[in-house]
C-alpha cells in the first residue's frame, strides 16, 4: 500500500504551464495590438468565433503535453532563436509604422517562433499556435473575390428557376424587388469557420497529405456552395412571398440552418478518411474521442459565428470621433487623433477652413490613413480628384454648391498625398521609433463653381502660407 495516497498532489504539467506563461507574456507586451484585435475581430460578426480560438489552441497544447509531444528543449537552438528575433523586429517596425496587417502577421509569427524556440520541434507543436490565425481580421482581403464569385454563382443558379432576373454589379433585380449581394454575402464567415474546423479535424485525424487536401478542399467548396444556395433561396423566397417573409430581415441565421447539416455530413464522410480508423496506420496524436471533440467544436463555433450571437457583443468605447452632436458643418469624420488645430482663413471671396489633426501613435488605429476616416464632408459627392503641388484635391458638390477639399499626410515634416507613399514614409520612420503623424485637411467653398482661376488662387495661397517639402505633378 502506498503511503500518503490521500495527500498526493496532482503532477504539474510543466510544458503546458510554460505555454500559459509564454502566451500571457506575449499578450502583456503587445496590448495595443490586442486592442486592435478586440476592436476589429472580436467585435465583428465575421470573426465572432475568435472567442473560442485561444481556448482550442490551449486545449491542443494541453493534449500534446499530456501525450509527451510537448517537451522543453535541452539545448539552445540557433535557427528558431533567429526566427524569433526577426519576428520581434518585424513586430517592432510594423507597430511603429501602424501597418495593421503587418503587426497582426508579425504577432502570429512571434507566437509560433517562440514556441519552436522553447520546445523540441515537431509539426504538432506548430499547429496550435498557427491556429491563432483565425483570430486575426485580415481575411477581409478575400471579400471582393468571394463577392464576385457569389454574384456569378447566383446568376447561374437563377437561370434555372424561371424567375425573370436582371443582374447589374452586385444588385439582383426580380419582379418582387431588388437584392444586393453585399460584402456580408460574400461567404467569408462560412469559409473562415470551415477552414478552422476543417484544419482542426485534419490535425486530429488525418495524416495522409492527399486525403487532407481533398477534405479541406471539399470543406471550403461546401462552405461557398452553402452561401450561394442561401442567397438564391432568399431571392426565391422574396419573390414568392412578395418580399414579406421574415427571412428578408434575418437572413444570416437562415444560412447557418443550411451550413450545419452540410458540416455534419462532411464529418461523417471525413471519418472514412480518418487515420484513426485504419489499424495499419500509426496514430501520432491521441485524444479520448477526437471525432466527438471536433463535432462539439463544430456546433459551438457555428453558433458563435451566427450574427445573432456575434454582432454587437462589445461596444467600441476607445475610438475618439467627432460625433454628429458636436460636429460642425462641412468637416470630416476623423478617428483617434490626439489633438486638433482649427483655423478659419479669409481668402478674397471665400474662406478656407484649415484643420491639422495630430496623431501620437498610442492607439494603433490613430493614424491619418485609418480606413474609417471620411475626408469628404457629409452630404457632398466627389466630382473629380487630382494632385497639385503636393495637395490631394477633391472637387465636390452638394446641391448647387461647389467646393474644394485639400488633403495631405505628414510625418517628420515630409508630406505625401497617396496612402501608399505615406505607409512607406511611416515604415522608414519606424526604424527610429517615430510614429507622430499629421493629417492636413482644408475646405474651401467656391464662389465661381471652382473655376481654374479660383482653384489656382486657393492653391497658391496654401502654398504661400503652408510650406511643403515635396512637390508632385498634376495627374
Amino acid at each position: 500500500m502506498n503511503k500518503n495516497t490521500l495527500f498526493d498532489q496532482p503532477k504539474i504539467n510543466a510544458p503546458f504551464v510554460g505555454i500559459l506563461i509564454l502566451f500571457a507574456t506575449i499578450c502583456a507586451l503587445n496590448i495595443p495590438v490586442l486592442v486592435t484585435l478586440w476592436r476589429h475581430g472580436f467585435d465583428d460578426g465575421t470573426y465572432s468565433h475568435a472567442f473560442l480560438i485561444p481556448f482550442i489552441s490551449l486545449y491542443l497544447y494541453y493534449e500534446l503535453a499530456q501525450s509527451g509531444k510537448l517537451q522543453f528543449r535541452e539545448k539552445f537552438a540557433v535557427l528558431p532563436s533567429i526566427l524569433l528575433l526577426l519576428s520581434c523586429y518585424l513586430l517592432f517596425i510594423t507597430t511603429n509604422a501602424q501597418i495593421s496587417v503587418g503587426y497582426w502577421g508579425a504577432l502570429l509569427a512571434v507566437f509560433i517562433t517562440s514556441v519552436t524556440m522553447l520546445y523540441r520541434f515537431n509539426w504538432y507543436i506548430v499547429f496550435p499556435a498557427a491556429f491563432l490565425i483565425f483570430i486575426f481580421p485580415f481575411w477581409g482581403v478575400l471579400v471582393p473575390l468571394l463577392q464576385n464569385l457569389s454574384i456569378a454563382a447566383v446568376t447561374y443558379m437563377m437561370s434555372f428557376t424561371g424567375v425573370p432576373t436582371y443582374v447589374e454589379a452586385e444588385f439582383v433585380t426580380i419582379p418582387a424587388g431588388i437584392f444586393e449581394i453585399a460584402d456580408g454575402c460574400s461567404g467569408l464567415r462560412y469559409m473562415i469557420v470551415s477552414l478552422a474546423i476543417g484544419s482542426l479535424f485534419i490535425f486530429l485525424n488525418i495524416r495522409d497529405t492527399k486525403r487532407a487536401a481533398l477534405f479541406l478542399s471539399l470543406t471550403i467548396l461546401g462552405a461557398l456552395l452553402t452561401n450561394w444556395i442561401r442567397i438564391t433561396a432568399l431571392i426565391l423566397i422574396g419573390e414568392y412571398t412578395n418580399m414579406e417573409s421574415s427571412l428578408m430581415e434575418d437572413h444570416n441565421t437562415f444560412g447557418w440552418y443550411l451550413y450545419v447539416p452540410f458540416m455534419i455530413l462532411l464529418f461523417y464522410w471525413g471519418n472514412k478518411l480518418s487515420d484513426s480508423l485504419l489499424p495499419d496506420k500509426v496514430k501520432t496524436f491521441e485524444t479520448s474521442n477526437p471525432n466527438k471533440l471536433v463535432l462539439f467544436f463544430l456546433i459551438i463555433m457555428t453558433l458563435a459565428s451566427s450574427s445573432t450571437l456575434g454582432l454587437s457583443i462589445i461596444q467600441n468605447t476607445n475610438i475618439k470621433q467627432i460625433t454628429s452632436d458636436n460636429k460642425k458643418e462641412n468637416t470630416p469624420d476623423v478617428y483617434s487623433y490626439s489633438s486638433v488645430v482649427n483655423m478659419n482663413i479669409p481668402v478674397k471671396s471665400t474662406d478656407i477652413a484649415y484643420t491639422i489633426y495630430t496623431f501620437n501613435g498610442e492607439d494603433l488605429d490613430g493614424k491619418p490613413s485609418y480606413y474609417n476616416n471620411n475626408l469628404i464632408p457629409e452630404g457632398w459627392s466627389i466630382q473629380q480628384e487630382f494632385v497639385e503641388n503636393n495637395w490631394l484635391i477633391y472637387q465636390i458638390s452638394k446641391h448647387n454648391n461647389q467646393a474644394l477639399v485639400f488633403v495631405k499626410y505628414e510625418i517628420s515634416n515630409e508630406t505625401s498625398t497617396q496612402v501608399r507613399q505615406f505607409k512607406v514614409n511611416r515604415i522608414k520612420n519606424a526604424l527610429t521609433g517615430n510614429n507622430d503623424t499629421k493629417l492636413h485637411w482644408a475646405f474651401a467653398l467656391c464662389k465661381s463653381d471652382c473655376t481654374k482661376a479660383e482653384t489656382e488662387a486657393i492653391i497658391q495661397f496654401l502654398l504661400d502660407n503652408f510650406k511643403v517639402k515635396k512637390n508632385e505633378k498634376r495627374n
